[in-house]
C-alpha cells in the first residue's frame, strides 16, 4: 500500500472523508405554469391538485443531503411570477443547520388577489406549525410578500401585470430523524481542517495526518 492509500484508509477510518460527498450551500430552482392566478402561486398544489410540486422536490434534496451525514437548512427562498406567460419560478438554497436541527422537510401557504390577501395569508400561517412535525420544530425560512398593489418585493419578482401575493416558507425537524452530530464542514476539503490530535495517535508532519503510536 502507498503513502496515498494509506492517507486516504486513515482519514476514511477517523470519518474524514464520505462516500456521499455533499457540498453546501447548494441551490434547488423549477418552474410551472398557472391556469390561472390562484395557480400562480401554487408552489405545491391547491384544491387538491398538484401544481407546481415544490415542495416534493426540496423535501427530496432534504433527505439526500441528511442521508450524507449533513444537517440541512433553508436559508433562502426566491419567485418570479410572470402574470403575462402565467409562469412561476422559484429557487431554494440549502445550508448546513446552525441551530442543531436537520431540516427534513419544507411547506408553503399563501393567499393572492383581493384586499384581503394579508389577512387571508396571515390565518393559514396559523396552522401552519402543525403540519408534517410538532410546533416546536417548525422555523420560518422567508415570507414572500408584494407591494399593496402587486409590484415586487424583495425576494418576490412581479413581471407584467400587478400580482398581489403573501407567501409564507416554513421549515420542519422530525424529532425521530435528530441532528448528526460532530458534522464537518462541507466548505471545506478535508486538508483544510485543523483536527484534534487523537488518544494514541501523533502527528506527521508531512501530510498533517496522524500515526498511531508503537
Amino acid at each position: 500500500m502507498n503513502l496515498q492509500e494509506n492517507i486516504i484508509r486513515i482519514k476514511e477510518m477517523m470519518g474524514l472523508i464520505k462516500e456521499d460527498n455533499v457540498l453546501l450551500p447548494i441551490t434547488v430552482s423549477g418552474s410551472f405554469k398557472g391556469e390561472n392566478n390562484d395557480q400562480l402561486h401554487a408552489f405545491q398544489s391547491t384544491g387538491g391538485v398538484k401544481v407546481g410540486g415544490m415542495q416534493t422536490i426540496v423535501n427530496a434534496k432534504l433527505k439526500e443531503i441528511y442521508a450524507a451525514g449533513h444537517n440541512p437548512s433553508i436559508s433562502k427562498v426566491t419567485a418570479t411570477i410572470n402574470t403575462t406567460t402565467m409562469t412561476t419560478s422559484w429557487e431554494v438554497t440549502i445550508d448546513e443547520s446552525t441551530d442543531g436541527k436537520a431540516y427534513l422537510g419544507l411547506i408553503t401557504a399563501g393567499s393572492c388577489c383581493n384586499s384581503s390577501f394579508k389577512t387571508r395569508a396571515k390565518n393559514q400561517e396559523s396552522t401552519m406549525i402543525t403540519w408534517n412535525s410538532t410546533p416546536e420544530n417548525h422555523k420560518k425560512i422567508v415570507t414572500l410578500e408584494t407591494t399593496d398593489d402587486g409590484k415586487s418585493s424583495g425576494d418576490i419578482t412581479i413581471i407584467g401585470g400587478p400580482y398581489r401575493l403573501k407567501q409564507y416558507f416554513y421549515q420542519y425537524a422530525y424529532n425521530n430523524k435528530p441532528a448528526h452530530k460532530n458534522v464537518e464542514s462541507s466548505k471545506q476539503t478535508p486538508d483544510d481542517i485543523e483536527y484534534e490530535i487523537p488518544a494514541g495517535y501523533t502527528t506527521q508532519p508531512a501530510d498533517a495526518l496522524y500515526v498511531k503510536k508503537n
